[in-house]
């Protein structure tokens, strides 16, 4: 009798953890997809990628079911879809070049609901990176505080800080940005009271003075050569406005724009009279892979900016360049002649294999984060053929991208979850120069995230590996800075 009443209570209570954690029972069918957040529903992945957790606004629990086409399979039950992460990583690498079967159901209040399967993609492309980073920042306006650069390991949810500053009086960092996402070569800005660009090489950090007294503004918007002996970076006096619309917010714009070349060898910087007029607001330097070529922006200055900036159109050109002299060469050229559209091509970004060039297009300016028509748009390079990237666009601004180093893969930012806060989304990049439907990047627990999160994230770009810089808070820290000379050079 004792045993029967041990083994009848055993029964009871795996009947009750079962109640929390088996599969419903006959469910309604229902011949929808489900509304799962975020929508991962038919997206491409690498087979790198952290679990894309997720879950249902308004249900009290979700059952979740993935099968892979080549075998394999994980099942989860809870308030949203959980999954651990090195049985996701074996099931995700025993499908790659196939697909994962996705049946959810979900319980609103005592009702369960089973939806249409759906289908995760995994690509024969690995993603080749060990992460991507980042800036976070609360949305602002006209003042800053709590902001940093950060890290994210792609294969789980680990996210470092490379520079919080708080740590150096809460001063403003931007445009983080490797050398073909090499974490050994990197450089990005500091302005406030202690301001500087930061050039790391190798385990040198150089804190370079942030402005050159010959210069109309800062150092900004970096691309490095791929030598690692130059630097591109746009020289802006920024500005913004306020909108008196509900959909727009701020306008930023450039009252002055240049493009000089910076060569870490001698602190030296080069500026061309070509790409230093009077005339024309030049933006986004950008050197081919094979480092022969500067692309960049380019748009005719109009007078009273902050009255006509709707009048401020951008095309994006090239220019030849010498790695041997750091000189440029020969006359620009229009590539995207967007200002003939009516519209304003910015942030030209060449895929590291030299077939593909990256933009984006909006109706006005060069600061599309803010434009909610901002989409990206693809040009092959060998034919001068351009097309949007329209399985990866949203509704919203869609900008600020780089690509992965084997340019299969490609990181942007996205109003589309909610128009207030950009979010990391990424995509597939086919051998024909298509993109998939991008995927936002997962988390941990993704609905809380949107509630409790009070970060945008911005200018984000692959890495091949952590970044382990120890003394970034000293050295920025530190009164002292490098000069930098100047000179000034006619392209023959």
């Amino acid at each position: 009798m004792k045993e029967i009443s041990y083994h009848f209570f055993t029964l009871l209570l795996l009947a009750g953890l079962w109640g929390c954690t088996a599969s419903p029972d006959h469910p309604t069918e229902s011949s929808e997809l489900p509304p799962i957040t975020p929508d991962y529903i038919g997206v491409t992945i690498p087979q790198e990628i952290a679990p894309l957790n997720f879950g249902i606004n308004g249900a009290d629990r979700i059952d979740v079911s993935i099968r892979g086409t080549k075998g394999g399979e994980l099942h989860v039950n809870g308030t949203y879809a959980d999954f651990d992460i090195e049985e996701w990583h074996s099931l995700v690498r025993q499908n790659v070049g196939d697909s994962l079967v996705v049946t959810v159901c979900a319980k609103y209040d005592d009702t369960w609901t089973r939806y249409k399967d759906f289908a995760i993609h995994v690509s024969n492309a690995p993603l080749g990176e060990w992460g991507v980073t980042y800036r976070l920042i609360p949305p602002g306006y006209e003042s800053y505080g709590l902001m940093g650069i950060y890290q994210r390991d792609l294969s789980n949810f680990d996210e470092t800080a490379i520079i919080d500053n708080r740590d150096i009086g809460k001063q403003c960092v931007n445009c983080h940005t490797p050398n073909r996402t090499n974490p050994r070569e990197f450089t990005f800005h500091v302005r406030g009271e202690q301001g500087a660009t930061v050039v790391s090489r190798d385990g040198q950090t150089d804190i370079l003075a942030p402005r050159n007294e010959q210069l109309g503004g800062g150092m900004v918007y970096p691309f490095w050569h791929p030598t690692g002996h130059f630097i591109a970076y746009s020289t802006n006096q920024t500005h913004q406005n306020f909108h008196q619309t509900r959909d727009l917010r701020v306008e930023v714009y450039d009252d002055q724009s240049d493009i000089i070349i910076y060569c870490p060898d001698h602190h030296e910087i080069h500026l061309d009279s070509l790409l230093a007029t009077k005339e024309h607001l030049e933006n986004y330097p950008v050197f081919s892979p094979d480092g022969r070529t500067l692309y960049f922006c380019s748009a005719e200055r109009q007078d009273s900016i902050w009255k006509n900036f709707r009048q401020v159109k951008y095309n994006i050109c090239r220019i030849g360049f010498n790695p041997e002299t750091g000189e440029l060469e020969g006359q620009a050229d229009t590539l995207v002649n967007a200002r003939s559209l009516g519209k304003s091509a910015d942030m030209p970004r060449v895929s590291y294999d030299g077939r593909f060039l990256l933009y984006t297009l909006c109706d006005y300016g060069c600061f599309p984060i803010w434009h909610p028509e901002a989409d990206l748009w693809m040009m092959k390079i060998n034919d001068g053929t351009t097309y949007p990237l329209t399985e990866a666009n949203s509704s919203d601004a869609d900008s600020f991208h780089n690509w992965s180093l084997n340019s299969h893969w490609i990181v942007f930012t996205s109003r589309r979850h909610d128009g207030l806060y950009t979010k990391l989304y990424l995509a597939h990049i086919d051998n024909a120069g298509h993109a998939s439907k991008a995927f936002r990047l997962p988390q941990r627990n993704p609905q809380e995230y949107d509630a409790e999160t009070i970060w945008s994230f911005n200018t984000p770009d692959f890495a091949s590996a952590p970044i382990t810089h120890t003394d970034l808070y000293s050295e920025i820290m530190r009164t002292q800075r490098i000069p930098t000379t100047y000179q000034t050079t006619k392209t023959k």
